[in-house]
């Protein structure tokens, strides 16, 4: 073997052993950045989930709310029905006396014409 020879195949072989290196570091990196990786997106998926439940419970709280408010409002509205319909019957009532008092004076004038013609005719 000639030196040249000796000296191409350690060259070759001190660039297959670098290369070789280079491959197992990359791997390495590669199998460091897949575990990164997977960490980060535990963590982000973590985040998430506790976002999604921070915001069903605010909306939760939201619609509650919103609920008590309707309620609310429908009470009240029950109670100023209740006032209007206490008010029209009262005003109902009312006009029920007014008309039977006006029924009771017609019916009197009547009953007083009535009596009159018949003295008239009598005479």
């Amino acid at each position: 073997m000639t030196p040249d020879l000796i000296a191409i195949l350690t060259i070759g072989a001190t660039v297959i052993g670098l290369l070789i290196a280079q491959r197992r570091d990359a791997r390495a990196d590669n199998r460091s950045l897949r575990a990164e990786f997977r960490a980060d997106n535990q963590a982000l998926r973590a985040e998430v989930k506790a976002d999604n439940q921070a915001l069903r419970a605010e909306v939760h709280a939201q619609i509650q709310d919103l609920r008590r408010e309707v309620h609310a409002g429908d009470q009240r509205l029950r109670e100023d029905l209740h006032a209007q319909m206490s008010n029209l019957r009262t005003d109902v009532q009312a006009l029920t006396e007014r008309t039977a008092r006006l029924e009771g004076v017609i019916q009197g004038l009547a009953a007083t014409h009535h009596d009159r013609d018949r003295h008239g005719d009598a005479a």
